[in-house]
């Protein structure tokens, strides 16, 4: 790659829509793993229909989305559960020049198209790109170094999202 030279553009087709209780992203958990009990669904474009085949033998899943409600920022943001200005990539900002959701959630059930879970840090709305299967033997690493989340992550089952991020 010639770092002086443009890259191509990217273009992805969603695969689905998440349906979630959240309409704005005040109030929202911020991640995940702040709202366990908080359910919704994927909806899935029936095409795709095939692909969900053994998904149901999965507790969890990967959820890669487009969060098409923020809008790319800045490369400096003070992000949520903090009062610093950081580096847009040491952070886990709506605002990154790709506006790239990940999140894990529990799998309820399947159910034809619709996928059933709890979990859920997404606004409804939101475009899914892709579905992974969650396998701890390959997902869970135990991290030496979480850099400024260190001290900060303990706190973000306590803390929703505010409007810092609204779409502009």
């Amino acid at each position: 790659m010639n770092p002086h030279e443009p890259l191509e553009a990217v273009r992805y087709q969603p695969i689905g829509v998440v349906r979630s209780p959240f309409t704005r992203l005040e109030g929202m958990p911020l991640q995940a793993v702040a709202g366990p009990e908080i359910r919704g669904r994927i909806e899935i474009a029936p095409q795709f229909a095939p692909g969900l085949r053994d998904l149901d033998g999965f507790s969890h899943l990967h959820i890669v989305t487009h969060l098409h409600r923020g809008a790319p920022g800045g490369l400096e943001v003070v992000p949520f559960l903090d009062d610093t200005v950081r580096g847009i990539f040491a952070t886990r900002s709506p605002r990154h020049p790709n506006p790239i959701g990940l999140s894990v959630v529990r799998l309820l059930s399947v159910d034809g198209v619709v996928l059933e879970i709890s979990g859920i840090d997404l606004l409804d709305g939101t475009p899914v790109l892709d579905i992974k299967p969650y396998v701890p033997e390959f997902d869970s690493v135990g991290a030496e170094r979480t850099g400024w989340l260190r001290d900060a992550a303990e706190r973000v089952h306590h803390v929703t999202a505010d409007r810092r991020f609204d779409e502009r």
